[in-house]
């Protein structure tokens, strides 16, 4: 799905008027509208700006992911990540055992 669509569609999802969102990341509202068009594409500050509104990945926004981050499972990788190696490393083998465990579970059903 192209950007102009991805931004329509959660605009949409988050049922906000184009006037909103342009109030909301600071460009006229015509603007928003070219985006949706394809007939304009944003500096990397705006998609930013658009990828905070609707709590998704630049990533997702700009088509490279179909892949929408559930903002608590972030949050917990982003909070691993800080932890000293040893820390990670436990947490992450848990994690990937579990993960066997659940994907074997599947198969077998």
């Amino acid at each position: 799905m192209s950007f102009g669509r991805r931004v329509s569609a959660l605009r949409k999802q988050h049922k906000i008027s184009q006037e909103e969102l342009s109030n909301k990341i600071g460009v006229h509202q015509n603007v928003i509208g070219r985006y949706e068009r394809e007939e304009a594409k944003p500096s990397i500050e705006i998609a930013s700006k658009l990828a905070d509104i609707f709590k998704v990945s630049l990533d997702y926004l700009v088509g490279k992911t179909e892949l929408l981050m559930d903002e608590n499972i972030s949050a917990r990788i982003l909070t691993i990540q800080k932890l000293p190696d040893t820390d990670r490393e436990h947490i992450l083998f848990t994690i990937d055992a579990m993960i066997r465990d659940a994907k074997a579970r599947l198969a077998y059903s």
